[in-house]
């Protein structure tokens, strides 16, 4: 019998709430096997038949042949010796052969004899036959045959043949239609049944023939219509399945976009996304983040509530750190995704720190394993991880879903982060403006005295020493050189932050003569703030620059070492080298801690607060943008309370095609 499971739909065949009668097609095969057996039964026996009556016809005529050649001498011999009771007998007899009914002597001298009755005309066969004895003609001898015996003896033979042949169609019929039964109309009638009662909730349930089982490549027609027919479910199955992977992707999907989009703080809403997955997706789901080249894990769910407190144990006890070799960490970092259909005890051993850690990833439930990682704009945000109990649950559908869903947590992850650094460049810019504005006013309020005295002066008539004149025009010429610096630190910043590159006018310049024209400029301020110089200007140190962002250079550092200098000596050194010009700015000052010299270079850094000593926090960032801009570097070393020491290393260059 056949292997396969039984078929989930009814057997019975129905239509519109009726009850197909059984066996129509063997009913109608059976009539046209006994309509086509009549008719070939007919024909075979009007063939036979028409075959007979030639060879009744042909023995006749042979016996009437026999008669000519075995008793026309006799009963000629009989006539001539004019013997009449002989040829009485001979007569008579001659009437007992089959189909002989009359025989008539007619002698030449005018007797007649005769024996048997006369046949009627209609189906009657006369042979003439001379009598000789010798050359001489004694008479004729007349033998009259009929034919009806011939025709009763057919039609005996038609009813018998017919009888015989329609008891041998009925029976023959009746075996057809058994085997049909058994062999077809069953099994129709099941595939009928079958395919009607096909529903979503019956598509794993194959069809199936009571039938045998057929060898390898002998199956019939029946087996291929009903292989069809399981590929068809099969196929039908599969489409069912893929549609509601596909719905229940697409809800999670929406529902998952939902919890991301209730909340700009994604880190708080993360978890509901990772509680979302579990069931759906996987057994148990942690989500990671990366930041600053560090692992931190943000959620974790369980399908299973009591395992719950375990899985919060492995984030307490075993949480992804620096250089781990756990997937979600690799995947993070710079690795593809992970999908392993089946988590073995080896692998796992590979993932894990020790034996407890196995333990407790064993107990969480880990058959197969699958890690996608953050990523917008090209950048690593973290990972996902999600873990079934069962093996074999991932493959290529369920990683485009887990893409997919990473995809989106990490668009969001990322507007976060770029909302809250936009909430930062914010504030930052309402600080740097008021500092701005702070700044600005400090030249240009004692500058804005300076001329309001000398225009009260001037209208109250007093007279006005050219001492004193001149005093006061050099101090406004530098506290209007103080705001043009501050001005041109702003256009600066402005095109560097458009993505420009800051202009160089390059020409031959000496490094030691720039730093001894900016320590003459900066005299008085040098002077007020009571901190020494000491420089050592080794030359020449020449190279192909711009004076004047040179100059900028040079003062940038000089002014970050007056300001947290406090008071202290100021070491300033030129030392050409090969190929290279260095610039050392020392101050023993208050120094700075290794997190704050990270910052320092940047745009609005500072090592310091601003309430307490000022400044747009552009100088260094400028500073070093100058430098980079001349092919050089600039590096600073400090500690608290040292005081810091800035180096730039500045290439010579080569003379430009085209100097400004």
């Amino acid at each position: 019998m056949d292997s396969r499971a039984p078929s989930p739909p009814s057997a019975v065949p129905e239509r519109g709430g009726r009850r197909i009668p059984g066996n129509r097609l063997g009913r109608r095969l059976l009539v046209a096997l006994v309509l086509f057996s009549l008719a070939a039964s007919l024909v075979s026996t009007a063939v036979q038949l028409a075959a007979d009556y030639r060879a009744e016809v042909h023995a006749l005529r042979e016996r009437l042949e026999q008669l000519r050649l075995s008793y026309a001498q006799s009963v000629a011999q009989s006539l001539w010796s004019l013997d009449e009771a002989p040829l009485r007998i001979q007569l008579e007899g001659m009437t007992t052969l089959p189909d002989i009914v009359h025989v008539q002597v007619d002698s030449a001298l005018g007797t007649h004899y005769a024996a048997g009755a006369a046949p009627g005309t209609e189906h009657a066969v006369v042979r003439s036959i001379p009598l000789n004895h010798g050359p001489l003609f004694l008479g004729t001898l007349r033998v009259s045959a009929t034919l009806e015996g011939i025709h009763a003896r057919l039609r005996e033979r038609v009813l018998v043949t017919l009888a015989t042949h329609a008891a041998q169609t009925f029976l023959i019929a009746l075996f057809v239609l058994f085997v049909v039964q058994r062999m077809v109309t069953q099994h129709l009638a099941t595939m009928a049944a079958y395919t009607r009662g096909l529903e979503p909730a019956h598509l794993d349930s194959p069809l199936v023939l009571r039938r045998r089982v057929p060898a390898p490549g002998g199956g019939d027609e029946l087996d291929e219509v009903c292989s069809a027919i399981n590929e068809m479910r099969e196929s039908l199955r599969q489409e069912l399945g893929e549609r509601q992977r596909s719905e229940a992707a697409n809800a999670l999907l929406a529902e998952a976009g939902e919890v991301l989009l209730t909340s700009l703080e994604v880190e708080k809403v993360l978890p509901r996304v990772a509680s979302l997955c579990v069931g759906a997706l996987a057994d148990w789901c942690v989500i990671d983040l990366l930041e600053d080249g560090e692992m931190r894990r943000v959620g974790g769910a369980h399908v299973d509530a009591a395992k719950r407190p375990l899985l919060e144990e492995l984030q307490r006890r075993y949480p992804p750190g620096p250089g781990s070799a756990s997937p979600p960490a690799h995947v993070a970092r710079q690795g593809p995704p992970v999908v392993e259909a089946l988590v073995t005890d080896e692998k796992l051993r590979a993932m894990v720190v020790d034996e407890a850690h196995f333990q407790l990833a064993r107990a969480l439930g880990i058959q197969s394993l699958l890690v996608v990682p953050l990523v917008a704009r090209e950048q690593r945000l973290g990972a996902i991880t999600f873990v079934s109990a069962s093996p074999g649950r991932y493959g290529p559908a369920e990683l485009a879903l887990a893409r997919e869903l990473a995809s989106r947590a990490a668009i969001a992850l990322d507007n976060a982060r770029l909302y809250r650094h936009a909430e930062q460049a914010i504030r930052l810019r309402d600080v740097f403006l008021a500092v701005a504005a702070h700044e600005l006013r400090t030249p240009l309020l004692p500058l804005q005295l300076r001329l309001q005295s000398l225009l009260r002066r001037s209208r109250s008539g007093a007279p006005l020493e050219p001492a004193r004149l001149w005093e006061e025009v050099a101090a406004a010429e530098r506290q209007t050189k103080q705001l043009g610096q501050l001005v041109d630190q702003l256009l600066d910043v402005s095109h560097l932050s458009a993505g420009h590159a800051l202009e160089l006018r390059r020409r031959r310049v000496d490094l030691g003569e720039r730093v001894a024209s900016v320590l003459e400029e900066m005299g008085p301020r040098l002077a007020a703030s009571g901190s020494e110089v000491r420089r050592e200007l080794h030359g020449p140190a020449v190279g192909w620059w711009d004076a004047r962002r040179l100059e900028q250079v040079v003062m940038g550092l000089l002014l970050n070492a007056l300001k947290f200098g406090e008071g202290r000596p100021i070491d300033v050194r030129v030392t050409p080298g090969e190929g290279t010009v260095r610039l050392v700015v020392r101050d023993h000052g208050i120094g700075m801690p290794e997190d704050e010299r990270v910052r320092l270079f940047e745009r609005f850094g500072r090592g310091v607060p601003v309430r307490h000593y000022g400044g747009l926090g552009l100088g260094l960032y400028l500073t070093r943008h100058l430098v980079e801009a001349h092919g050089g570097t600039i590096s600073v070393e400090s500690r608290p309370g040292e005081g810091s020491t800035f180096t730039v290393e500045l290439p010579v260059g080569e003379a430009p095609g085209a100097v400004g």
